[in-house]
């Protein structure tokens, strides 16, 4: 008898803490979603605007560039002369946003998957690649900064 009565205090208890702990999660997660929907959006403002010193701000000192077709580009300067010289392209428009995103449980880090629009005039018409992306956030002295960024074509090869 007495070992039931112990029992069933301590279920209670530790079920209790398991809730508190699962709503203290999903408040976390949705704090970072909503961080990095916001981070997303300056990215894309950032680069309508030719604001390339946001741009390099959001990525870590050894934050990493993935692009098809090309070797990985390593570190914010690097990464922004990249963008730097899509930028010149005829009448560019970048465009992306997340359909997920997954925080750690620790909250310090996070990734975003989505689709991008990335498009441009020719002599022969307008290119229009569509796409997906995956970037991995790091939250780093209290800031979150793109510790990777990988991106590749929905449109079939040629």
């Amino acid at each position: 008898m007495s070992y039931s009565r112990n029992f069933w205090p301590c279920i209670f208890a530790a079920a209790f803490l398991l809730a508190g702990s699962t709503a203290t999660n999903l408040a976390l997660a949705h704090s970072v979603s909503a961080q990095i929907k916001e981070m997303d959006a300056k990215w894309v403002a950032a680069f309508k605007q030719r604001d390339f010193a946001t741009i390099e701000a959001l990525y870590a000192a050894n934050g990493l560039l993935l692009p098809s077709n090309s070797p990985p580009i390593e570190g914010p300067k690097a990464i922004v002369a990249v963008w730097k010289s899509w930028s010149e392209l005829p009448n560019v428009e970048v465009v992306f946003g997340p359909n997920r995103i997954e925080a750690s449980t620790s909250g310090d880090m996070a990734y975003d998957y989505g689709w991008y629009t990335f498009a441009f005039d020719t002599d022969n018409g307008r290119v229009t690649d569509k796409g997906k992306y995956v970037v991995v956030w790091k939250k780093i002295g209290g800031t979150w900064k793109i510790k990777a960024d990988i991106f590749n074509t929905n449109l079939p090869a040629k």
